[in-house]
């Protein structure tokens, strides 16, 4: 089953964990993914759960969508989507790609829908009845009220509605809320409240039909989908993974994609840990500017960095990893950090949010990913700017003038790549095996005795 709001800030994301937890508690192991290009509602997911969660997009990676749901799906007793926005918002105002919509039909999944009912009663009835009949495609199954005022406002906000049911309403004083910051919710591992998280199910079971929900979800027809036998895959290269507080942006998946081309993984903090012995580095998004001065005191990692790169050893890194692999982060406050320095250019946090959104990326210059006239689907999403630099070619030319330079994104320097842009792997597999070839590559020539 699908649960989608109306539009983003009707509290789906918190509802969502807590239907998570109550199917959790009874035992039926569920699974979950999160419709859209977002990071950090999957945190949540995670977090709480035996299962990660994924991603699914049907612009980014469309033809991928129905391998990657079922591969995360199998041996749950129940697989659970968090929307994203508002139901039909997706790509633009015509099409439906990249909505949430539009990946409950091509999962032929019951949608559940959030309905912010303050201030408004009846009238919900008729955003209710909209929802549905916009596309009749798109089933839409039952609702859920939020913020409600009390018994009498759920009985006029049940009674208001036409041919869908109504699971329940939470209560608008329910001290419940997930924390947001400039890029959105805050990652669970940082501020990680069990009790919240408890009182958050408490709530969902005191409030709503769970009974029935399972019900709907049960109801989904099954699905016809081909998932290839997984063949263990012989490791070709050990990939360095960033990931702490100050890096943590990742799919699920895209580690997947590294595995089944013949990655090793090997997980380290450049915020308290040091280098490990890998051929190459992987350094995704986050929030390097909320821990710029830990970052800038741990001079062994960037150093390390710096001479790996010098060396030639295959480096991804993106957006927060863009940031980190420049010679300087300064902060909102104006405080300035060194940073890896692997280019030199500067990087300045800004009030202003830069760019949002889909991109289409041609590679205009080879790197450790692609080759000049490949092309793939990302997006965009960073409050910094990049200044001070001196790099006359991009690996990227963006259909949006939302990289590093107008359109032009992706600083390539010997075997590094340092982009806005964030990629799912799933639309363009290739480029996970290309980036593995590399590191092995670099294995071989450093040192043919630890080519594995």
């Amino acid at each position: 089953m699908v649960i989608a709001g109306e539009r983003s800030g009707v509290g789906k994301s918190t509802i969502t964990v807590g239907i998570l937890l109550a199917l959790k508690e009874r035992g039926l192991d569920p699974q979950p993914f999160k419709s859209g290009p977002d990071f950090l509602d999957p945190m949540h997911h995670s977090v709480l759960l035996d299962r990660r969660s994924r991603n699914l997009d049907t612009w980014m990676f469309p033809d991928a969508v129905p391998e990657l749901f079922a591969r995360a799906s199998e041996g749950a007793g129940i697989s659970v989507i968090e929307g994203v926005m508002g139901l039909y918002d997706g790509y633009d105002g015509r099409s439906e790609e990249g909505s949430t919509a539009h990946l409950s039909k091509v999962l032929k999944a019951p949608v559940i829908l959030v309905l912010d009912a303050s201030a408004s009663a009846r009238s919900v009835g008729a955003v209710a009845l909209g929802f549905q009949q916009y596309d009749p495609d798109a089933d839409v199954r039952a609702v859920i009220f939020n913020n409600v005022g009390g018994k009498r406002h759920l009985d006029m906000l049940r009674d208001s509605l036409r041919g869908i049911d109504c699971l329940g309403g939470i209560p608008k004083d329910a001290d419940i809320k997930l924390e947001s910051r400039h890029l959105g919710l805050v990652p669970a591992e940082e501020s990680l409240d069990r009790d919240r998280y408890e009182r958050i199910r408490v709530l969902i079971e005191e409030n709503l039909d769970i009974g029935r929900l399972m019900e709907i979800a049960n109801s989904a027809p099954e699905l016809d989908i081909v998932v290839p036998d997984a063949r263990p895959a012989q490791t070709k290269a050990r990939i360095g993974v960033a990931k702490d507080e100050a890096f943590n942006f990742y799919y699920e998946d895209n580690f997947q994609y590294l595995r089944d081309a013949g990655a090793e993984l090997v997980f380290f903090s450049p915020l308290r840990g040091e280098v490990p012995d890998v051929d190459g580095l992987y350094f995704g998004g986050g929030y390097p500017e909320m821990f710029a001065e830990q970052l800038d005191s741990n001079e062994e990692v960037r150093a390390k960095v710096k001479q790996l790169s010098d060396e030639g050893m295959p480096i991804y890194a993106e957006c927060g990893g863009l940031m980190y692999m420049c010679a300087g982060l300064t902060t909102l406050d104006g405080a300035r950090y060194d940073m890896t320095g692997v280019f030199d250019a500067e990087v300045r946090m800004t009030e202003k949010l830069q760019a949002l959104g889909y991109v289409e990326a041609k590679v205009v210059r080879d790197n450790v990913l692609a080759k000049v006239g490949d092309a793939t689907r990302g997006h965009v999403f960073h409050y910094s700017k990049v200044f001070d630099h001196n790099m006359e070619a991009f690996a990227y030319d963006l259909n949006k003038e939302e990289g590093i330079e107008a359109s032009m994104d992706g600083f390539v320097k010997n075997r590094t790549l340092a982009s806005y842009t964030h990629l799912h792997f799933g639309s363009s597999p290739e480029w996970a095996q290309n980036f593995v070839t590399a590191c092995r590559a670099y294995s071989e020539d450093v040192s043919p005795a630890r080519a594995r």
